[in-house]
């Protein structure tokens, strides 16, 4: 298995806490010899995006620019015209059957290590 799984929603976590978390996961993949990251992290209550899943995408933005990670996907942007997916699925071609990514779930985002 090429692929670690982390849910930082159902614990009710804080934003710091989940990023926290997912930092710590991160060190984790890399050191187990992980290449992807799923992080469930929930959509908000509303549907539009909640606090933590916007917090989580801002510190994957900083870390892939500081090269800490190759890439990360919002689930919602995982359509074949996208780049980043076929990315994905050479780096871990377990993600093809993963159920989330097949309907396109917001509270999902997947990290390439």
């Amino acid at each position: 298995m090429r692929v670690l799984y982390i849910d930082v929603k159902s614990d009710m976590q804080t934003c710091l806490m989940a990023v926290a978390q997912l930092e710590i996961e991160i060190d984790a993949c890399k050191l187990g010899g992980f290449r992807a990251l799923k992080v469930i992290h929930g959509y908000g209550s509303h549907g539009v995006g909640g606090e933590i899943k916007k917090e989580i995408h801002k510190r994957l933005k900083q870390m892939k620019s500081q090269k800490l990670i190759k890439e990360f996907i919002p689930c919602e942007q995982w359509t074949p015209s996208n780049p980043k997916r076929k990315m994905a699925i050479e780096c871990c071609d377990e993600l093809l059957a993963d159920s989330d990514l097949r309907i396109l779930n917001s509270g999902v985002t997947i990290v390439l290590i």
